[in-house]
């Protein structure tokens, strides 16, 4: 899944397809109303937070709205690596939504009858993964991967993680070879690999991404309904993870431990633009259609690493001839550029009277389409965009809401399907994602209050390192199944003028 990696001198730079990824998935959060509909507004419209996904919506205002949204955002996650398992859990506090909209009649009962103009902020993405993954590998070693790095470059070639891992006697040469290497688990190629080790990685991710957008909706005669906008996103991330390997067994020659620490931090900011309209062939039905342009992103990063090693040379009872050999890179940087796919929403809603209404959307995406591009020094990322179209492909998105009125008091439900964003065939292709809402409110003339929560399932199989994939393979990685859990409470207060 990472085969990336192999194609230029790894450590260049290491942006792949799970940055991409990372960047292109969007899971709105909007106002309680919108969450408790699980964001099925694309032919809906009538709420601040359906503006982001239409901005035909800002056309069906009539008046004013103000509307604020703070979220509590709880995450649990379980990981099962080789038999053994763990479980942790996250939880914070976070603005999802706000919003205004502003409404301006023209004063005439036919054409052009208003006007709506609207500010929107979301929060479209949480980064944040608290977990371990713990358990005994019988296959491979991430030393092996740096190896593996490291095949066709002469020692003095060498950057990088590989050549922290040949500076701290990790890797070092095959014998009678200049550019191929082993590690330590086969001493360097003159044994059976010796694994068996316990491996224990502890992941500390953080991070979100958001949405600003100003849009312009315009209606057309009580039936159509026109608009478009301009979207300012930004992105704020921290991956950071702590790799250890013990060797308690004493299986392998002179090894004792290794832990490897990579953190990066990045940040970007990008554009996008989208338009949309909103049909009523009739009172009580409508029809959505919704485009978002590919977002540009100018993605800035800042990184370092370090490897610590431990090694008792072959007797464990002496310790006076241990080593603790080291190796650090400090505050490296890099800048490059992605551009996310686009999104096509199409929606159909249906109001059955006063007593409540049913919606559907369904969202296109095709990563595939993803790009990294302008990277420092006019890397191109040509053979990792290759990997990229090879890996991912197109997805489908299904949201459904209801809500039923009974009075001042509205109840509201949902259930939303999040596609894999790989394709058939591939490590995570069943990487889906499904979730349900339930919602409440109480609404007058000037004002309303509204709460739901939103339960959202996950699923990925990640790779502690790739596989190697030559045709008689050296070792072999198996993948870390990480089942993820997100509640998500809101409350959205709503001003009407």
């Amino acid at each position: 899944m990472a085969a990336a990696i192999l194609l230029i001198p790894a450590w260049l730079n290491g942006q792949n397809m799970d940055d991409a990824l990372r960047y292109s998935k969007l899971f709105y959060q909007g106002t309680a109303r919108f969450n408790g509909m699980s964001g099925a507004f694309t032919a809906l419209g009538g709420d601040v937070s359906a503006i982001a996904l239409n901005p035909a919506a800002a056309g069906l205002f009539r008046s004013t709205e103000i509307s604020i949204t703070p979220l509590v955002f709880f995450r649990d996650m379980n990981t099962d690596w080789n038999g053994y398992g763990s479980d942790d859990s996250y939880s914070g506090l976070n603005l999802g939504q706000i919003g205004v909209v502003s409404s301006f009649g023209t004063g005439r009962n036919s054409g052009l009858t208003n006007l709506g103009f609207a500010y929107t902020f979301n929060r479209t993405n949480n980064y944040y993964r608290n977990s371990v993954i713990d358990g005994i590998s019988d296959n491979g070693s991430m030393a092996d991967f740096w190896a593996l790095q490291a095949d066709g470059f002469r020692t003095g070639e060498l950057g990088g993680q590989a050549w922290m891992a040949y500076d701290t006697y990790l890797i070092d040469t095959l014998p009678n070879f200049l550019d191929q290497y082993a590690s330590i688990f086969s001493y360097y190629g003159e044994t059976d690999p010796a694994y068996g080790q316990q491996v224990r990685r502890t992941i500390d991710n953080s991070g979100f991404s958001n949405e600003h957008t100003v849009s312009l909706g315009a209606n057309l005669g009580d039936k159509i309904y026109v608009g478009a906008g301009f979207g300012i996103a930004g992105i704020t991330y921290t991956g950071h993870y702590i790799h250890r390997e013990i060797d308690e067994a004493g299986r392998t020659f002179d090894f004792v431990n290794f832990t490897y620490t990579d953190h990066f931090r990045a940040e970007g900011s990008g554009w996008n633009f989208r338009i949309g309209a909103i049909a009523r062939p009739f009172e009580s039905l409508r029809l959505g259609i919704g485009f978002t342009t590919p977002t540009i992103y100018t993605i800035n990063e800042v990184f370092y690493n370090n490897l610590s090693v431990k090694l008792d040379n072959d007797t464990p009872s002496d310790p006076s001839d241990d080593a603790n050999p080291t190796a650090s890179q400090d505050n490296l940087t890099y800048r490059y550029r992605l551009t996310t796919p686009y999104h096509l929403n199409a929606g159909i809603a249906y109001q059955i009277g006063n007593f409540g209404l049913i919606s559907a959307d369904y969202e296109f995406i095709d990563y595939s389409t993803a790009r990294l591009s302008n990277g420092t020094e006019g890397y191109e990322f040509e053979s990792e965009n290759e990997d990229l179209a090879a890996e991912m492909g197109p997805a489908g998105n299904l949201r459904i809401g209801a809500e039923v009125r009974t009075g001042p008091l509205y109840l509201r439900g949902g259930y939303s399907h999040y596609a894999s964003a790989f394709r058939s065939g591939t490590l995570n292709e069943d990487a889906s994602s499904n979730g349900y809402s339930a919602g409440i409110g109480y609404r007058q003339d000037k004002f309303y209050l509204d709460a739901a929560m939103v339960w959202l399932t996950s699923y990925e199989a990640y790779m502690m390192f790739p596989d190697d994939p030559r045709p008689s393979p050296f070792y072999r990685s198996d993948p870390a199944n990480l089942n993820t859990k997100d509640k998500y409470l809101s409350v959205t207060l709503g001003l009407k003028f």
